[in-house]
This record gives C-alpha cells, structure tokens and sequence, in this order.
C-alpha cells in the first residue's frame, strides 16, 4: 500500500495553502474554538471565503452546496487548515446539524437550513438539555407517561447549556423544568 498523496492531492494541497495565505493574517494564532470579539467578526467572515470555494462541508453532495470532495482532499484541507489554526464557525452545522437534515429533514427543512450551512450565514450550536448528563442518554433522570398518543415528560429538570454566540459572543445557559409534551410520528 502506498501512503503517499498523488499528485493531484499534492496540487490540491498547494492551492490549499495559497489560499490560505490570502485568507489568514500572518499574525493569526488564535485557539480556533475559543473566539470573541474581533476574532469571531473575522471567523464568520473567513468562513464565508471557504464557502465561496465550496470548502465549508466540502464532503457534502455538490446539491446540498459540498463539493463531494474524495476522502484524501478531505484530509489535504483538514490538515492544512489545522496548520493555519484556522477558525472554523461551521462544525455543529457541517458534522450533526447539516447531515442529520439531509437524511432525514424534508424538503422544505433542507431548502431552508442547509444552503445557510455552506454559505456560512448560519451558524448552529449544539445545546446539553439533561443537568448532569450532557448528551449522554445513560445518566438521563427524566420520567415521561403515555398519554394517548403523547408522552408527557413530568419529572427532571433541563438545563440548556451550549457556546451560543452573538456579535458579542454571548454564552448562555437557561434553565427550564416546564412540562414538555412529545408527540410520537407514524
């Protein structure tokens, strides 16, 4: 087996990093997951420079605004604007928003939610609702009924915690122990 990248990937490569070197000051080094202020304001707009060349979600059906970029050019990108310590405003939207929209969202959702993914005007973030838990269902202490054709969640306590960001780069958390009705789908 033979690990080296073709030449195509190479080539690939250096357009990546031209780019690159146009896209991001010389004197960027910022933690790309921990911007504020000015450096969210540059964030969001280099965001849309990827887009522009369809580098946002670039493994994503080139009908869904990706580029259905080859597994190899996937990690050529990656690693490249990992070197750079390039922010990156996309990933809740690109690896669980995003997908999970065009599996199984319907036309309408996917008309309205994915073309602001790769474009970089929509921003997702992903919000923890069980105190303690996280995302991790084991520790979930909820306690929901049938009732009818709904399930009534009655005992437990939600605490939306999440990196939501604004102009200000606002984090928020919320807490709620409202009664929550499920409806169950055919």
């Amino acid at each position: 087996m033979d690990y080296r990248f073709s030449v195509d990937e190479d080539a690939f490569r250096g357009e990546v990093k031209e780019f690159l070197r146009g896209a991001i000051p010389e004197d960027w080094d910022y933690d790309p997951f921990e911007l504020t202020g000015e450096t969210w304001d540059f964030a969001k707009e280099f965001t849309k420079k990827l887009a522009s060349k369809g580098w946002v979600a670039p493994a994503w059906p080139k009908e869904y605004g990706g580029q259905g970029m080859g597994y190899m050019k996937q990690v050529v990108l990656s690693e490249e604007l990992a070197y750079s310590r390039a922010p990156n405003t996309a990933l809740i939207g690109v690896t669980y928003a995003g997908p999970t929209i065009i599996v199984y969202g319907n036309e309408e959702q996917k008309q309205q939610f994915i073309p602001g993914i790769t474009s970089g005007d929509i921003v997702w973030c992903q919000g923890y609702s069980e105190r303690n838990a996280g995302s991790d269902i084991a520790w979930l202490q909820r306690r929901a009924v049938r009732d009818g054709d709904d399930y009534v969640i009655l005992t437990g306590a939600s605490s939306w915690l999440g990196q939501t960001r604004t102009r200000r780069n606002t984090r928020g958390s919320a807490t709620s122990s409202r009664q929550w009705t499920l409806r169950a789908s055919a």
